[in-house]
């Protein structure tokens, strides 16, 4: 259209001219010149149109079925990629007591294993303590120490077999500054501690005390007065156990039979192998050096069973993996 106009202005332009150069005839005959005629100015209008362009965004709808929808990228950006979750297994570490001397192969738990003693959520050292059922026992206060004793019978596994001690009457009454002593009870303590005068005032003697059957073996025994009590017709003088003779107590303990699994090595007493993952945890035994006992509860308490010098791959059913506590009773 632009060009069209310009066109059209040139032609125009030029025909004007033509005419302003056209001679005009007069009256005489003559032709002259027209007279010039003022220039035409021709105004060019040019229009411009505008042409205006409308873009329609359609915004797509969020999609709430996909987990990453433009919703959801817009208002919750979704990450580059999912965090890894990873469980981490916790692993307990004995305590590690004076004496006591976990190697580096020393046991170990990961959460309730067999073993794992009852009153506690996760097994040994983990978690809280819950009272359990409680087993009773007599204990009586040694060396500022709490050892149980036996008012009954009182048997030990010794030599591969339950033996029986002789009743306290076979024992007899004894003598001690004068005064008349009965025999009370057995008492399971080390024969260092067997000595001496208790709380109660009774008096404590480590001796050699019989099997029921035949046969004897060391043991502490506790003899009490009896106020009021007619004296008995015989009693003899108390037979003091000659003073030991030292020596060092070390043994080394085995999670399975044979000496194999997990190991752990000790030169004192352990009242308590709950507090190192060991309790109910043994099945055999190297006793190095020393006289050990063996119980089936903690703090010395339960069912007894003695070991000397020697190695011990297999403790039977009796007491395999049931042992709680143990003591060196005398050093070799």
């Amino acid at each position: 259209m632009l060009r069209t106009l310009v066109v059209t202005a040139s032609v125009t332009a030029g025909l004007l001219m033509l005419d302003v150069a056209q001679p005009v005839v007069t009256g005489n005959g003559v032709a002259e010149a027209a007279p010039r005629r003022a220039p035409v100015r021709t105004v060019r209008t040019v229009r411009t149109v505008r042409t205006v362009r409308t873009v329609r965004t359609t915004r797509a709808k969020p999609n709430f079925a996909r987990p990453h929808s433009n919703f959801t990228r817009r208002f919750k950006p979704a990450p580059k990629f999912a965090p890894r979750i990873t469980t981490q297994r916790k692993t307990f570490t004995p305590q590690v007591k004076k004496g006591f001397n976990p190697n580096v192969n020393a046991f170990k738990k990961i959460g309730p294993g067999p073993g794992a003693p009852v009153g506690f959520k996760n097994g040994p050292g983990f978690g809280k303590k819950f009272a359990g059922p409680a087993t009773k026992f007599a204990f009586i206060k040694v060396a500022n120490k709490s050892w149980p004793i036996h008012k009954g019978p009182h048997k030990l596994w010794w030599h591969g077999a339950w033996k029986t001690f002789v009743p306290f009457s076979a024992l007899g009454v004894v003598l001690i500054g004068g005064g008349y002593y009965w025999p009370d009870a057995y008492v399971s303590v080390a024969r260092p501690y067997c000595t001496g005068i208790t709380p109660d005032g009774c008096q404590l003697n480590w001796q050699q005390v019989g099997f029921e059957g035949g046969g004897s073996e060391w043991q502490c025994v506790e003899f009490c007065p009896r106020p009021g009590v007619a004296p008995p017709p015989r009693a003899a003088a108390l037979v003091v156990a000659p003073p030991p003779a030292g020596g060092r107590c070390e043994l080394e303990i085995y999670a399975d039979a044979n000496f194999g699994g997990l190991n752990a090595q000790s030169t004192t007493d352990q009242p308590k192998l709950v507090e190192s993952g060991w309790k109910n945890e043994i099945s055999s035994v190297q006793v190095k050096a020393g006289t050990w006992d063996f119980f089936s509860e903690d703090d010395f308490a339960g069912d007894n069973m003695r070991l000397t010098p020697g190695p011990y791959p297999d403790l039977g059913p009796q007491w395999t993996k049931k042992v709680g506590s143990f003591m060196c009773v005398q050093g070799g």
